[in-house]
């Protein structure tokens, strides 16, 4: 059976299973701070008739193929073609209207580039793919220029897949789910950097600071990649700087029910 347009054979399966706050675990502090975070966030999003849920890279492709009219196809470091996706090295979060439906996503990827970089896994293409010679497209090249890509090593995690359906975008969630997003991942790895990169347009439109990065450098240069090919910019934010803005964003709304706090409190 075809599915309507937009719609992912995913869009109905909606079950406590993959609920965000019942399978969330704090396992990187600061505890008290995230903890109450999440049950801010997920109360901000429950007002918007929306509500959060884990989904496996599966459902993050499909809903993506199912979508490609008001969305590019997924690049690779989220592809589930090009790496193997496990729960040491990846998580996705959706949001989902009153009906199941998917209408926004953003996923979070882990790298241990222990003794390299950010500039050499970009340049030789191992962000991108977990075998670039067999994987990577006809002419596909990736050169960086940014200074500070060489400075980004050890544990750190990738944020992208940001995406959110037509009906509801102008409704503040790029203001959220990418939050979410970092915040989850600070508390799921050790990690000290969470970077991504951006087109020059979004750029423009002043999303990196609103999806949370605080070092903007120039440039990643993208050829012949799923994409296409582009100037982009490189975003990083440290670990205590995304803290920061956790804690100042919770001091600027200090609203949380105080009957679901439990051991966050």
């Amino acid at each position: 059976m075809q599915l309507p347009k937009g719609q992912s054979k995913y869009d109905s399966v909606v079950n406590q299973e993959n609920d965000f706050l019942s399978q969330l675990e704090v396992r990187y502090g600061p505890v008290g701070l995230l903890g109450r975070y999440f049950l801010r966030a997920s109360s901000v999003m429950r007002a918007r008739g929306l509500t959060l849920h884990f989904a496996r890279i599966e459902e993050l492709a499909e809903t993506n193929r199912a979508n490609r009219d008001n969305w590019l196809p997924l690049v690779s470091v989220f592809d589930p073609n090009s790496f193997k996706a496990t729960e040491d090295n990846f998580f996705c979060i959706v949001a989902r209207d009153p009906s199941g439906r998917i209408v926004g996503t953003h996923a979070c990827r882990l790298f241990d580039w222990t003794g390299t970089n950010f500039h050499e896994a970009a340049t030789s293409l191992r962000l991108f793919y977990e075998d670039p010679e067999r994987m990577r497209r006809p002419g596909e090249k990736c050169e960086v220029t940014a200074p500070s890509a060489k400075t980004v090593s050890g544990l750190t995690v990738y944020s992208g897949a940001a995406w959110y359906h037509p009906d509801y975008r102008g409704r503040g969630l790029s203001r959220i789910l990418p939050h979410i997003a970092k915040a989850y991942a600070l508390t799921r790895w050790p990690a000290d950097t969470i970077v991504s990169l951006m087109v020059e347009d979004t750029h423009k439109r002043g999303f990196a600071p609103r999806f949370g990065y605080t070092n903007v450098d120039w440039a990643v240069y993208l050829t012949n990649s799923v994409v296409g090919s582009g100037r982009l910019a490189f975003l990083s934010v440290k670990r205590e700087e995304t803290l920061k803005l956790i804690a100042d964003y919770l001091a600027d709304s200090p609203q949380v029910d105080v009957g679901v706090l439990g051991g966050y409190a």
